[in-house]
Protein backbone atom coordinates (compact mmCIF):
# COMPACT_ATOMS: atom_id res chain seq x y z
CA UNK A 1 0.00 0.00 0.00
CA UNK A 2 0.71 3.34 -1.11
CA UNK A 3 2.01 5.90 1.78
CA UNK A 4 -0.56 8.46 0.58
CA UNK A 5 -3.34 5.74 1.42
CA UNK A 6 -1.87 3.92 3.96
CA UNK A 7 -3.46 7.47 6.44
CA UNK A 8 -6.67 6.52 5.86
CA UNK A 9 -5.81 3.07 7.10
CA UNK A 10 -4.57 5.13 10.60
CA UNK A 11 -6.80 6.10 13.81
CA UNK A 12 -9.01 9.21 12.62
CA UNK A 13 -8.64 11.81 15.66
CA UNK A 14 -11.49 11.69 17.95
CA UNK A 15 -12.17 15.60 16.89
CA UNK A 16 -12.54 14.61 13.16
CA UNK A 17 -15.03 11.29 13.94
CA UNK A 18 -18.32 13.40 13.01
CA UNK A 19 -16.75 15.51 10.28
CA UNK A 20 -17.81 15.29 6.72
CA UNK A 21 -16.61 16.15 3.58
CA UNK A 22 -16.81 19.97 3.34
CA UNK A 23 -18.42 21.91 0.46
CA UNK A 24 -14.90 23.14 -0.57
CA UNK A 25 -13.43 19.96 -1.22
CA UNK A 26 -16.65 18.70 -2.80
CA UNK A 27 -15.96 21.36 -4.88
CA UNK A 28 -12.26 20.61 -6.05
CA UNK A 29 -13.03 17.21 -6.19
CA UNK A 30 -15.44 18.16 -8.95
CA UNK A 31 -18.42 15.80 -7.46
CA UNK A 32 -20.97 18.33 -6.75
CA UNK A 33 -21.89 19.59 -10.16
CA UNK A 34 -24.44 21.99 -10.93
CA UNK A 35 -27.94 21.20 -9.92
CA UNK A 36 -30.65 23.46 -11.52
CA UNK A 37 -34.42 22.53 -11.61
CA UNK A 38 -35.82 23.60 -14.42
CA UNK A 39 -39.30 24.38 -15.45
CA UNK A 40 -38.78 23.44 -19.28
CA UNK A 41 -42.57 22.81 -20.72
CA UNK A 42 -44.40 23.25 -17.74
CA UNK A 43 -42.79 19.98 -16.45
CA UNK A 44 -40.29 20.73 -13.02
CA UNK A 45 -37.25 18.37 -14.66
CA UNK A 46 -33.85 17.85 -12.45
CA UNK A 47 -31.06 19.04 -14.25
CA UNK A 48 -27.18 17.72 -13.28
CA UNK A 49 -24.18 19.16 -15.13
CA UNK A 50 -26.32 19.81 -18.06
CA UNK A 51 -28.29 16.85 -18.27
CA UNK A 52 -31.51 16.00 -17.58
CA UNK A 53 -31.60 13.29 -14.81
CA UNK A 54 -35.48 13.41 -13.79
CA UNK A 55 -38.39 15.27 -14.05
CA UNK A 56 -41.73 15.34 -11.70
CA UNK A 57 -45.04 13.84 -13.22
CA UNK A 58 -46.34 16.51 -10.54
CA UNK A 59 -47.53 20.27 -11.63
CA UNK A 60 -46.58 21.41 -8.39
CA UNK A 61 -43.15 21.32 -6.29
CA UNK A 62 -42.79 21.71 -2.59
CA UNK A 63 -39.48 23.61 -1.76
CA UNK A 64 -37.50 25.81 0.80
CA UNK A 65 -35.68 29.23 -0.47
CA UNK A 66 -32.42 28.97 1.40
CA UNK A 67 -30.87 31.50 -0.71
CA UNK A 68 -31.62 34.65 -3.66
CA UNK A 69 -30.14 36.77 -5.32
CA UNK A 70 -31.38 40.23 -4.53
CA UNK A 71 -31.33 41.79 -7.98
CA UNK A 72 -32.73 41.05 -11.12
CA UNK A 73 -30.52 39.78 -13.92
CA UNK A 74 -31.17 40.36 -17.60
CA UNK A 75 -30.03 38.45 -20.52
CA UNK A 76 -30.75 39.67 -24.11
CA UNK A 77 -30.28 37.15 -27.55
CA UNK A 78 -29.67 39.24 -30.65
CA UNK A 79 -31.75 37.71 -33.74
CA UNK A 80 -34.16 34.52 -33.46
CA UNK A 81 -32.79 31.72 -31.21
CA UNK A 82 -31.23 28.66 -32.83
CA UNK A 83 -31.71 25.78 -31.04
CA UNK A 84 -29.36 24.07 -32.55
CA UNK A 85 -26.08 26.23 -32.30
CA UNK A 86 -27.35 27.71 -28.86
CA UNK A 87 -25.05 30.29 -27.56
CA UNK A 88 -24.66 33.09 -24.52
CA UNK A 89 -26.20 36.07 -25.08
CA UNK A 90 -25.20 39.24 -26.64
CA UNK A 91 -25.60 40.99 -23.71
CA UNK A 92 -26.76 40.64 -20.04
CA UNK A 93 -26.88 42.33 -16.83
CA UNK A 94 -26.43 40.91 -12.81
CA UNK A 95 -27.90 43.85 -11.56
CA UNK A 96 -30.69 44.63 -14.12
CA UNK A 97 -29.29 48.58 -14.34
CA UNK A 98 -25.74 48.51 -16.21
CA UNK A 99 -24.52 45.62 -18.87
CA UNK A 100 -21.89 43.10 -16.73
CA UNK A 101 -18.42 44.51 -16.97
CA UNK A 102 -17.86 41.25 -19.09
CA UNK A 103 -19.74 41.82 -21.67
CA UNK A 104 -17.62 42.75 -24.64
CA UNK A 105 -20.18 45.06 -26.69
CA UNK A 106 -22.90 45.84 -24.66
CA UNK A 107 -26.11 47.79 -26.60
CA UNK A 108 -26.27 50.14 -24.22
CA UNK A 109 -24.64 51.67 -21.39
CA UNK A 110 -27.72 51.17 -19.03
CA UNK A 111 -30.74 48.99 -18.88
CA UNK A 112 -32.92 51.61 -18.87
CA UNK A 113 -32.38 53.60 -21.57
CA UNK A 114 -31.96 50.39 -24.00
CA UNK A 115 -33.76 49.84 -26.96
CA UNK A 116 -34.33 46.33 -26.03
CA UNK A 117 -36.05 47.39 -22.56
CA UNK A 118 -38.86 49.00 -24.59
CA UNK A 119 -41.99 47.02 -24.87
CA UNK A 120 -42.83 45.26 -28.25
CA UNK A 121 -39.03 45.14 -29.12
CA UNK A 122 -39.15 41.34 -28.47
CA UNK A 123 -42.03 38.98 -29.46
CA UNK A 124 -45.45 40.52 -29.51
CA UNK A 125 -46.06 43.37 -26.66
CA UNK A 126 -42.63 41.18 -24.68
CA UNK A 127 -39.60 42.87 -24.26
CA UNK A 128 -36.48 41.74 -26.27
CA UNK A 129 -34.21 41.85 -23.33
CA UNK A 130 -35.61 39.49 -20.42
CA UNK A 131 -35.61 39.57 -16.67
CA UNK A 132 -34.46 36.32 -14.55
CA UNK A 133 -33.65 36.07 -11.08
CA UNK A 134 -32.20 33.26 -9.54
CA UNK A 135 -32.32 31.53 -6.21
CA UNK A 136 -31.03 28.59 -4.03
CA UNK A 137 -33.44 26.09 -2.90
CA UNK A 138 -34.07 22.89 -1.19
CA UNK A 139 -36.44 19.86 -2.26
CA UNK A 140 -38.92 19.21 0.73
CA UNK A 141 -38.18 15.35 0.92
CA UNK A 142 -35.05 15.47 -0.83
CA UNK A 143 -33.23 13.16 1.95
CA UNK A 144 -29.49 14.80 0.47
CA UNK A 145 -30.48 18.48 1.27
CA UNK A 146 -28.31 19.34 -1.73
CA UNK A 147 -28.94 23.00 -2.82
CA UNK A 148 -30.78 23.72 -6.43
CA UNK A 149 -30.41 26.79 -8.98
CA UNK A 150 -33.75 27.92 -10.04
CA UNK A 151 -33.98 30.71 -12.39
CA UNK A 152 -37.78 32.31 -12.47
CA UNK A 153 -39.04 34.46 -15.55
CA UNK A 154 -40.65 37.79 -15.44
CA UNK A 155 -43.58 36.41 -15.46
CA UNK A 156 -43.22 34.17 -12.58
CA UNK A 157 -41.86 37.49 -10.98
CA UNK A 158 -43.83 39.81 -11.48
CA UNK A 159 -47.40 41.18 -11.72
CA UNK A 160 -50.32 40.68 -9.08
CA UNK A 161 -52.14 37.50 -8.79
CA UNK A 162 -55.56 36.72 -7.37
CA UNK A 163 -56.42 34.36 -4.28
CA UNK A 164 -53.90 32.09 -4.01
CA UNK A 165 -52.01 32.55 -7.12
CA UNK A 166 -49.41 35.03 -6.63
CA UNK A 167 -46.00 35.91 -8.86
CA UNK A 168 -42.49 35.24 -6.74
CA UNK A 169 -42.41 39.23 -6.03
CA UNK A 170 -45.84 39.69 -4.55
CA UNK A 171 -45.37 36.07 -2.58
CA UNK A 172 -42.37 37.41 -1.01
CA UNK A 173 -44.30 40.84 0.24
CA UNK A 174 -46.93 38.56 2.03
CA UNK A 175 -44.43 37.04 3.63
CA UNK A 176 -42.81 40.35 5.16
CA UNK A 177 -45.94 41.85 5.54
CA UNK A 178 -46.70 38.76 7.77
CA UNK A 179 -43.55 39.06 9.88
CA UNK A 180 -42.32 35.55 8.11
CA UNK A 181 -38.59 34.73 6.43
CA UNK A 182 -38.72 33.35 3.30
CA UNK A 183 -36.30 30.11 4.72
CA UNK A 184 -38.68 29.74 7.64
CA UNK A 185 -41.82 28.82 5.23
CA UNK A 186 -42.40 25.67 2.80
CA UNK A 187 -43.63 26.74 0.33
CA UNK A 188 -45.13 25.28 -2.91
CA UNK A 189 -44.93 26.96 -6.94
CA UNK A 190 -47.18 25.41 -9.13
CA UNK A 191 -47.63 25.75 -12.91
CA UNK A 192 -50.00 28.46 -14.15
CA UNK A 193 -52.35 25.90 -16.17
CA UNK A 194 -53.56 28.77 -18.08
CA UNK A 195 -50.29 29.98 -19.78
CA UNK A 196 -48.76 29.05 -22.80
CA UNK A 197 -45.12 29.14 -21.39
CA UNK A 198 -43.32 28.53 -18.12
CA UNK A 199 -45.20 30.26 -15.00
CA UNK A 200 -45.21 29.91 -12.04
CA UNK A 201 -47.33 31.01 -8.89
CA UNK A 202 -45.89 30.43 -5.23
CA UNK A 203 -48.20 30.35 -2.00
CA UNK A 204 -46.67 29.05 2.19
CA UNK A 205 -48.14 25.75 2.82
CA UNK A 206 -46.58 24.90 5.94
CA UNK A 207 -43.95 26.43 8.66
CA UNK A 208 -40.18 24.72 8.59
CA UNK A 209 -39.48 22.36 11.40
CA UNK A 210 -36.35 23.06 13.32
CA UNK A 211 -34.48 20.26 11.46
CA UNK A 212 -35.49 22.33 8.18
CA UNK A 213 -34.57 25.81 9.53
CA UNK A 214 -31.33 24.90 10.47
CA UNK A 215 -30.72 22.75 7.29
CA UNK A 216 -31.62 26.12 5.44
CA UNK A 217 -29.96 28.00 7.22
CA UNK A 218 -26.83 26.21 6.85
CA UNK A 219 -27.21 25.54 2.88
CA UNK A 220 -27.90 29.00 2.48
CA UNK A 221 -23.89 29.91 3.23
CA UNK A 222 -22.90 27.65 1.81
CA UNK A 223 -20.44 27.27 -1.95
CA UNK A 224 -23.06 25.99 -3.85
CA UNK A 225 -25.50 28.07 -2.76
CA UNK A 226 -23.50 31.27 -3.57
CA UNK A 227 -23.01 29.58 -6.86
CA UNK A 228 -26.59 29.14 -7.52
CA UNK A 229 -27.44 32.54 -7.36
CA UNK A 230 -24.69 34.64 -9.15
CA UNK A 231 -25.42 35.00 -12.77
CA UNK A 232 -23.26 33.44 -14.94
CA UNK A 233 -24.25 32.75 -18.39
CA UNK A 234 -23.68 29.14 -18.90
CA UNK A 235 -25.93 28.46 -16.47
CA UNK A 236 -29.00 28.89 -18.86
CA UNK A 237 -30.65 26.03 -20.05
CA UNK A 238 -29.01 25.04 -23.33
CA UNK A 239 -26.51 27.62 -23.35
CA UNK A 240 -23.25 26.77 -24.36
CA UNK A 241 -20.61 28.63 -25.76
CA UNK A 242 -19.39 26.56 -28.79
CA UNK A 243 -18.43 26.95 -31.91
CA UNK A 244 -21.64 26.88 -35.15
CA UNK A 245 -23.27 29.12 -36.55
CA UNK A 246 -24.55 32.82 -34.95
CA UNK A 247 -28.20 33.07 -34.12
CA UNK A 248 -30.21 33.80 -37.35
CA UNK A 249 -30.62 37.53 -37.56
CA UNK A 250 -34.06 38.44 -38.06
CA UNK A 251 -35.39 40.84 -40.43
CA UNK A 252 -37.54 42.46 -38.39
CA UNK A 253 -37.02 43.56 -34.21
CA UNK A 254 -35.38 40.51 -32.33
CA UNK A 255 -37.44 37.76 -31.40
CA UNK A 256 -35.49 35.51 -29.11
CA UNK A 257 -37.03 32.16 -28.42
CA UNK A 258 -36.63 31.07 -24.88
CA UNK A 259 -38.27 29.14 -22.02
CA UNK A 260 -40.75 31.77 -21.00
CA UNK A 261 -42.42 34.59 -23.02
CA UNK A 262 -42.04 38.32 -20.66
CA UNK A 263 -45.27 38.81 -18.56
CA UNK A 264 -46.25 41.87 -16.45
CA UNK A 265 -43.32 44.03 -15.60
CA UNK A 266 -41.90 46.97 -13.52
CA UNK A 267 -42.84 50.55 -15.24
CA UNK A 268 -42.14 50.32 -18.77
CA UNK A 269 -40.26 52.91 -20.05
CA UNK A 270 -41.17 55.14 -22.46
CA UNK A 271 -40.45 54.47 -25.87
CA UNK A 272 -37.82 56.57 -27.77
CA UNK A 273 -37.07 57.45 -31.24
CA UNK A 274 -35.62 55.02 -33.64
CA UNK A 275 -32.09 53.43 -31.91
CA UNK A 276 -29.50 51.73 -33.67
CA UNK A 277 -29.54 48.35 -34.08
CA UNK A 278 -27.90 45.86 -31.22
CA UNK A 279 -23.84 45.19 -32.36
CA UNK A 280 -24.08 41.31 -33.87
CA UNK A 281 -22.19 38.94 -31.75
CA UNK A 282 -23.94 13.70 -1.83
CA UNK A 283 -25.17 12.55 1.67
CA UNK A 284 -26.64 9.45 -0.36
CA UNK A 285 -26.25 8.60 -3.69
CA UNK A 286 -28.08 10.23 -6.89
CA UNK A 287 -30.77 7.45 -6.76
CA UNK A 288 -32.36 8.65 -3.72
CA UNK A 289 -33.02 12.19 -4.78
CA UNK A 290 -34.32 10.60 -7.92
CA UNK A 291 -36.84 8.76 -5.86
CA UNK A 292 -37.95 11.62 -4.47
CA UNK A 293 -38.94 13.00 -8.48
CA UNK A 294 -40.79 9.97 -9.13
Amino acid sequence: MSTSLSIFEQQIPDFLRTAEVDPLTKALAGGTGNKRISIRGNVFRMVVNGEEIKKSPNRELQIIVANAATKVSRTFYEGTYNADAAVPPTCWSTDGVTPDASVEEPVSSNCAGCPNNIKGSGQGDSRACRFSQRLAVQVVGDPTGDVYQLALPAQSLFGKGEGDNMPFQQYCKLLAANGRSINTMVTEMYFDTDSATPKLFFRPVAHVTQEQYESAVEAGQSEEAKRAIVMTVAQSDGVKKIAGPAPVKAAAKPAPKAESEDGEEPEPVAKKKAAKPAVAEGKKNLADVMDQWG
